[in-house]
């Protein structure tokens, strides 16, 4: 037995998350697929939003793929999504788990009072993480031990102020990929100095003190370890302050009026020139038998990331008259159906906010674009949210 492991920590699965695509045989199968390409996983835990799956058997997977799969929970929180692991009927019981502000230092404390040991999620992410929380509310971390600071869902820059969180506070951190889809599972981990299989074996690693956050490339033989994330190379926009100077010119009459940018003809042909392009291997996508006799959708569908080769318009042009440089700072795709062969996805696009911070480089506007993709019977199937970031570098003239 290896005397470490790599764990994915924030998986969500078709068995318990309504937001999820992947199944659980489809990610064992994407383990098997990530460790013929020479990369090292060794399990993963189904962490569904709300919802314990305290009767599920996945046995049968893990005797046939050699996949420890274990158990926890997503829950919402006042400050964020918090992540919960060796949840037993104490921890459940003393909470509704549909309510979507628990109280978060109760949360993280009856996790360690029955046991277990909870987790802040993606903690770099707007109003779901704690970072915004910490920053502009100035919640208290006495009750927080550790935090998911590289999560596969998050930008690098959401990644970045996570891990800058944790060095200020002394937190220990963890990486998970949060998939929703077979081929996002791996793409961050947590490496264990000792091996884990079961869910109290995973609660005292946890407690040990005795892990790290990697990315998947990082388990590879040989490999160099690159540098982690920072928020000290990216401006911090963490607080709202005074911002002072003259008002920024903008068309405010271009916010929230939703235009048609472009549509896409889903193929057949198209899914599998996706597929073949990304080395996509999940069954859902690529195998048609598989996907009609076991998958959950009655056929193939579409990988959502097939939205990205959609040639889109701009759309509406805020036209912000302010600063010489302008960056990304995060991007957000959510899913609500499967895209199927035949489909037709029309897109549309607002400005959905103009807004300013302040951080250490000084003022900043954020400009906030939302995108919804409707299918021809006119059912959204996916949406998108992506910030622009409008600074200033050089020094005005006087």
């Amino acid at each position: 037995m290896p005397d470490h492991s790599y764990f994915d920590l924030h998986v969500h699965s078709t068995d318990g998350s309504d937001d999820a695509g992947g199944t659980v045989e489809g990610y064992c199968k994407w383990v098997e697929a990530r460790r013929k390409n020479g990369y090292h996983v060794d399990g993963f835990v189904l962490t569904e939003h709300r919802c314990y799956l305290d009767d599920a058997d996945y046995t049968a997977f893990t005797e046939q793929y050699n996949v420890t799969i274990l158990r926890g929970i997503e829950v919402e929180t006042d400050v964020g999504h918090v992540l919960v692991y060796g949840v037993n009927a104490d921890f459940l019981g003393r909470f509704d788990l549909s309510d979507i502000a628990l109280p978060y230092a109760e949360v993280f404390q009856t996790a360690e009072e029955t046991g277990g040991i909870a987790v802040g999620a993606h903690a770099g992410r707007p109003r779901i993480g704690l970072v915004e929380h910490v920053g502009e509310r100035g919640v208290s971390l006495d009750a927080v031990g550790i935090i998911e600071a590289l999560n596969g869902g998050s930008s690098d820059y959401e990644n970045g102020r996570s891990f800058d969180l944790a060095e200020q506070h002394a937190l220990l951190t963890v990486g998970g990929s949060d998939a929703h889809f077979v081929s996002a599972l791996g793409r961050c981990l947590t490496e264990f100095d000792v091996p884990v299989t079961t869910n109290e074996e995973l609660v005292a690693a946890l407690r040990s003190g005795a892990f790290r956050p990697v990315r998947v490339e990082d388990t590879r033989e040989g490999s160099e370890r690159k540098a982690l994330p920072s928020a000290s190379h990216i401006p911090s926009t963490s607080g709202q302050g005074e911002l002072g100077g003259e008002a920024v010119e903008l068309d405010e009459s271009v916010i929230g009026q939703e235009v048609s940018v472009g549509s896409l003809e889903v193929t057949l042909d198209s899914i599998a020139n996706y597929c073949e392009a990304l080395e996509e291997t999940n069954p859902l996508y690529t195998d048609a038998t598989w996907a009609e006799n076991e998958g959950p959708y009655g056929g193939l569908v579409a990988p959502p990331g097939i939205l990205n080769t959609a040639g889109l318009r701009q759309g509406p042009d805020p036209q912000i008259r302010f600063g010489d440089q302008s960056f990304m700072a995060g991007s957000r795709l959510e899913t609500f159906s499967p895209i199927k062969p035949g489909d037709t996805i029309d897109a549309f696009t607002q400005v959905k906010e103009v807004y300013e911070k302040t951080g250490r480089s000084g003022r900043m506007v954020f400009v906030v674009r939302h995108t919804r993709y409707a299918n021809q019977d006119g059912v959204d199937v996916a949406a998108t949210e992506n910030s622009v970031v409008f600074r200033q570098t050089k020094a005005l003239d006087d």
